[in-house]
């Protein structure tokens, strides 16, 4: 099945293909919700801002978020607390929450429209060792600053032996919000190009296929940073497979829920439920298997049927949880980063826009150098599985065609009729052009094998 964006219903072209040489303080690559944000922040802010996107707006990673809005998630507060200490944690909390307050008055901003409801968020697990773990993670968060609490999951619509309750957070509809977002944008006077592909960099300079825009300011906003060095997140970021599957379920629910081993999401619908199913990292032979599992495991609980669509996408994770935002190296301090929200891309496309805008115009940031891009304690165990698996990109069927970003050997998802890179994660139709990156440019594909 090919897969396809859940939140997306349009293929038409809203905004112009940037032609020619623009002048701007600004520019931002990447239409998505971080890059949509990040320039709306920046134009109310009095900059002259312009937003290239390779294909439509929305179509990349933003088309895969369920909507939720949360500053919880994959116990975050307690591996925090371990590797970097209480203050760190409770940085991260108030980062975290001054960015879902802003999201939040945003959605508000816009009205009934945007989706937003108010809604608890339960973080769930399975057995004995599962509660131990929730208990922990919710004494990391009340150190933190944050209210959570720990009791039985007995509204859980799915089998847990325990929820981690956090009250007062929210969901959205997030192509409502991204579509508001960019006519704010516009009507702030951000330029927004779509079919404009970034294919390059120089100093101050963004190049696309037809033209380019000259600014002091340059924000990668791609989901996956496209841009190898400085900065090398080639070597600090992996790309993880993630389906949303609407359900039409029998099972009533209230809230959001979130697996605290990062499995799913799930969230309910005017007419039904959203499943979000995290699989394997892109490329992985797991991914092939996900949906069956769902059908085994999930739906039968659910009281649901086949999901009425398959809707397929990647997000990047980190091997400490959190996202890199701010300058994309220590040589380049007007170059900025933001990537690696590891499912949580509302908030995070928040965060960044704050992050971001206050490091453009010299404002103070407490707690915003915990996202900087070079911090180190990097994993050995995350940076191994990224050796193995660029050796086993190499070691690929010789026939495959290269990745043309680093030249790994694609793999092929006939399902879906994609090809990917188990390297790096970019993304190709079955005739090779590029549908995400961090490939800008379309792979070799023979015909005929």
């Amino acid at each position: 099945m090919r897969q396809t964006t859940f939140w997306m219903h349009r293929e038409q072209q809203e905004y112009p293909v940037l032609r020619g040489r623009q002048c701007t303080d600004a520019a931002v690559v990447g239409g998505g919700l971080t890059g949509l944000t990040t320039a709306l922040w920046l134009s109310r802010a009095g900059l002259r801002v312009a937003l290239v996107e390779a294909a439509r707006l929305g179509s990349g990673a933003s088309g895969c978020c369920a909507g939720v809005a949360s500053v919880c998630g994959e116990l975050r507060y307690a591996r925090l607390e371990k590797q970097r200490g209480a203050q760190a944690a409770a940085a991260y909390a108030r980062t975290q929450a001054a960015a879902f307050r802003a999201l939040r008055e945003l959605a508000r901003e816009q009205g009934p429209s945007s989706g937003w409801r108010d809604a608890d968020v339960r973080l769930v697990a399975e057995g004995d060792a599962g509660i131990r773990l929730l208990e922990g993670e919710a004494q990391a968060m009340m150190r933190a600053g944050v209210a959570a609490s720990v009791g039985q999951a007995s509204l859980c619509p799915l089998p847990a032996a325990a929820a981690l309750t956090v009250k007062d957070m929210g969901m959205l509809h997030p192509l409502r919000f991204l579509r508001y977002l960019a006519a704010e944008a516009a009507r702030n006077g951000v330029k927004i190009y779509e079919g404009s592909r970034a294919t390059s960099l120089e100093t101050n300079m963004v190049h696309t296929g037809r033209g380019s825009v000259q600014a002091p300011y340059i924000i990668i906003a791609t989901g996956y940073p496209i841009i190898n060095t400085p900065g090398w997140y080639f070597l600090k970021m992996q790309q993880r497979q993630g389906w949303l599957l609407p359900l039409e379920t029998t099972v009533r629910f209230e809230g959001i829920y979130l697996d605290a081993e990062g499995r799913y999401a799930l969230r309910n619908l005017h007419d039904g439920a959203l499943f979000q199913l995290n699989g394997g990292l892109v490329g992985a032979r797991e991914n092939r298997m996900a949906l069956d599992a769902f059908r085994r495991i999930y739906a039968p609980t659910l009281g649901c049927g086949e999901p009425s669509g398959v809707y397929g996408g990647a997000e990047c994770v980190t091997a400490d949880g959190l996202p890199f935002i701010g300058p994309y190296s220590r040589k380049t301090p007007n170059l900025f980063v933001a990537a690696g929200y590891g499912g949580r891309g509302l908030v995070g496309a928040m965060l960044a826009a704050q992050v971001i805008s206050a490091r453009v115009l010299g404002l103070p940031g407490e707690g915003y150098d915990l996202y900087g891009g070079q911090r180190g304690g990097l994993a050995p165990r995350f940076v191994m599985g990224l050796a193995g698996r660029y050796a086993g990109g190499l070691a690929a069927r010789h026939w495959a065609p290269r990745c043309p970003h680093m030249g790994c050997r694609l793999v092929y998802d006939a399902q879906a009729r994609l090809w990917e890179c188990p390297c790096h994660g970019s993304r190709f139709d079955d005739i090779g052009r590029v549908l995400s990156g961090p490939a800008v440019h379309d792979a070799q594909v023979r015909r005929g094998r």
